[in-house]
């Protein structure tokens, strides 16, 4: 006679194995959600160490501002154009180059109706002065050298705070040239909005450093000229 024996598990086994299976699917979970909460946190510190960095390459651009002259329908006088979208000048600490650069901050409307700020920079040493004052006017700033400072802001707002010759008083203005005031602004002012937040940036202007007199004395008796 036969017999046949029946195998399978107890309700004791089938518990425990449940048990040890949901111990691994909540663990692997946990880990998981840990894993992208560090690489979260990882990414969003890489990027404020890269957003800090533009900051600090901006203002030290800015404050490296050199007293370059050149000759314009004005005159002499030290090279910066202000407006309302964008300001240039030259300065002695470039960003992508080694030597002293032409520089241009743009504010740009993009695509999605926001506003992007970007950084342009040319060597100075390659242009005439008509090529520099011309540098944002004749669209040369679109071949050189760029970086995207910010983007997608909801507002931008450039003013400059600097010498007005005709009235003989220090003030902030929406448009600063010291082509026709002979002089370079002291601050500038960088106010933006974005996620409902606003945010203001100052530029300092250094105007009596050592080394941008040495660079001003060399360009200005034996820089670049004008085109023959």
């Amino acid at each position: 006679m036969c017999r046949y024996s029946k195998s399978g598990y107890t309700l004791i086994e089938i518990i425990i194995a449940v048990a040890i299976f949901s111990m691994m699917v909540f663990l692997g979970t946990t880990a998981l959600t840990q894993g992208l909460r560090q690489y979260k946190n990882i990414l969003s510190r890489g990027l404020n160490f890269w957003q800090n960095a533009k900051y600090v390459w901006l203002t030290k651009s800015a404050g490296s501002m050199l007293d370059y002259y050149v000759k314009s329908p004005y005159g002499w006088a030290p090279f910066f154009r202000g407006k309302e979208d964008y300001f240039e000048y030259v300065s002695t600490s470039p960003i992508a180059n080694s030597l002293p650069v032409v520089a241009l901050v743009k504010v740009h409307k993009n695509k999605k109706g926001k506003y992007d700020i970007i950084y342009y920079e040319k060597p100075v040493y390659t242009m005439y002065y008509e090529d520099l004052i011309n540098f944002y006017e004749l669209g040369d700033y679109k071949k050189s050298t760029s970086i995207r400072l910010f983007k997608n802001l909801s507002s931008v707002k450039l003013r400059y705070y600097g010498y007005n010759i005709q009235t003989r008083e220090y003030n902030w203005y929406k448009n600063y040239s010291a082509l026709k005031q002979k002089i370079l602004p002291t601050l500038i002012k960088v106010s933006y909005k974005k996620h409902k937040k606003k945010h203001t940036i100052i530029l300092g202007v250094n105007n009596n450093s050592l080394i941008k007199g040495v660079y001003g004395m060399i360009y200005l008796f034996g820089g670049v000229g004008e085109k023959r």
